[in-house]
């Protein structure tokens, strides 16, 4: 069977296998873990096979896989896959103190299979129109992930997330109708697949292309974050359990992003680069001073980060504008560079919020001394979302920092400098606080998690160091890939 198959089917299969096992947690916490092992297993051979040169293709070419989207099938197998793992431990805490019931754990350890599913969907999606479905799939799939509780804050955020994502997409949709419409007739093959658009993309109305661009990116940039519509985030990842705002900010956020790169790559190899790239400036700027002021003044430790999500996506759409083939290649790179930073960061707010039972960081402090390994593996997350050299992030913004010096966009340089000081003047105000402060409210759990608990974690934390410091070949090759395919080289 061809593996783009088995990948649309056995994620699902494994949710629906997980809705109806008994109410036993320790079996539906070994099956998690085992069944969350084969989908990104499988996930990782598919994109094997891109590496070593296989096309993928399936339904008529109506989903497919190039090196473009094996980066990010790479970023759900591997981030997703940690995680899931973590989200085991974090669920028998919430069950053990009675925040949740063990009928919710069962249904939360099923949704998130159907979750991993809909993302792996809309990654493989050669058909525009699909690939809208299954974004538009993910967010019907994750609202419940978030309401898991269903309290009333909870309840709140995850209506306000499906209303405004929804109503956000319904832009994506336009761009998807307008670009068919344009292309329909006048290229060679059906008008609905994207390797086909991109290979006509000069024989398309320049007008039109420039108006799907532009609902393109309100649509998709809704779902990503990108301000001013960016506004369901921080309410999300707020109320919603640790693990569902990693895989929400290290995973999702990135299909939407996906998405939001192959109309980029259409609109411009038909019109052009220049008009692309600024509006991806314009809204990457506007995205950065959004988020990073809006970080000065938060405390609660989940915002802050859900926040940073924000902050990010507004570094890819800043190296996007910046273009030519490094900011390119560094727009790419800062998407698995933030997915497993940003999963490491909001794994570690469970942590906190089991020793500290709160999220608010004026009442945490100490952390250095009652969690030594959970403090680390926080100023960990918190170094690489700043920059720090030798942790991944900073890769990626030295990279659009050399793109802007090379093409000689020194104002852009002075920008992009500002907004990333401001965070980080932000962040380790905050960091500093929370691990070296004086411990101002009461301490829940005073002491370390098990190695086993941390695991996951740790292995993010490594995943962010080896990538800061070390070339992966294999990841390097999609990347450079990636950016042939984008500028059609």
């Amino acid at each position: 069977m061809n593996i783009l198959l088995l990948i649309l089917i056995v994620p699902f299969v494994f949710g629906t296998i997980m809705f109806f096992m008994p109410l036993h947690f320790k079996l539906l916490q070994k099956l998690h873990i085992l069944m969350s092992l084969a989908v990104s297993a499988l996930l990782l051979s598919a994109v094997g096979k891109i590496v070593d040169g296989v096309e993928l293709f399936a339904f008529h070419n109506y989903i497919f896989l190039d090196s473009l989207g094996a980066i990010f099938l790479s970023l759900i197998a591997i981030t997703g896959l940690l995680v899931n793992i973590y989200a085991t431990t974090y669920m028998k805490w919430e069950l053990e103190d009675g925040h949740i019931s063990l009928k919710e754990v069962k249904n939360y350890f099923a949704l998130s299979f159907i979750f991993i599913g809909t993302m792996s969907l809309s990654v493989i999606c050669n058909n525009i129109a699909f690939m809208w479905a299954a974004i538009e799939a993910t967010t019907l799939a994750s609202v419940f992930l978030v309401a898991v509780k269903k309290d009333k804050n909870s309840t709140e955020s995850g209506y306000k997330y499906i209303v405004l994502c929804s109503i956000g997409l319904a832009f994506a949709l336009y761009a998807t109708i307008l670009l068919y419409s344009a292309a329909n007739g006048k290229i060679d093959g059906e008008a609905m697949l994207f390797t086909n658009l991109l290979a006509s993309a000069t024989s398309l109305d320049p007008m039109a292309l420039k108006l799907v661009f532009i609902f393109a990116l309100i649509g998709f940039g809704t779902k990503a974050g990108l301000a001013p519509t960016h506004t369901w985030l921080p309410d999300v990842h707020a109320e919603g359990p640790a693990p569902t705002s990693a895989l929400l900010s290290g995973v999702l956020l990135k299909c939407a992003m996906l998405g939001l790169i192959r109309y980029y790559a259409i609109v411009a190899n038909g019109v052009g680069f220049d008009f692309v790239q600024i509006v991806m400036i314009i809204s990457g700027t506007l995205t950065l001073f959004v988020s990073s002021f809006f970080l000065i003044r938060q405390h609660n430790v989940k915002r802050m980060f859900a926040y940073h999500s924000i902050a990010h996506m507004g570094v890819i759409a800043f190296g996007l504008g910046v273009g030519g083939a490094i900011g390119l290649f560094a727009a790419l790179f800062h998407c698995a560079a933030h997915s497993f930073t940003k999963a490491l960061a909001f794994c570690s707010t469970g942590n906190i919020a089991k020793i500290y039972g709160t999220k608010d960081m004026t009442k945490m402090g100490g952390m250095i001394h009652i969690a030594p390994v959970t403090a680390v593996l926080f100023g960990i997350a918190i170094c690489s979302l700043v920059g720090v050299p030798g942790f991944a992030i900073f890769v990626s913004e030295f990279l659009i920092f050399k793109a802007a010096a090379i093409s000689g966009q020194y104002l852009l340089m002075g920008i992009f400098a500002l907004a990333l000081a401001i965070i980080f003047i932000a962040d380790f105000s905050h960091f500093f606080l929370a691990t070296f402060g004086k411990v101002e409210g009461k301490v829940e759990y005073n002491s370390e998690m098990k190695f086993s608990e941390n695991f996951p974690l740790i292995a993010l934390a490594i995943l962010i160091v080896s990538f800061g410091v070390w070339q992966f070949d294999s990841f390097i090759f999609l990347l450079d890939e990636s950016v042939k395919i984008i500028m059609k080289r």
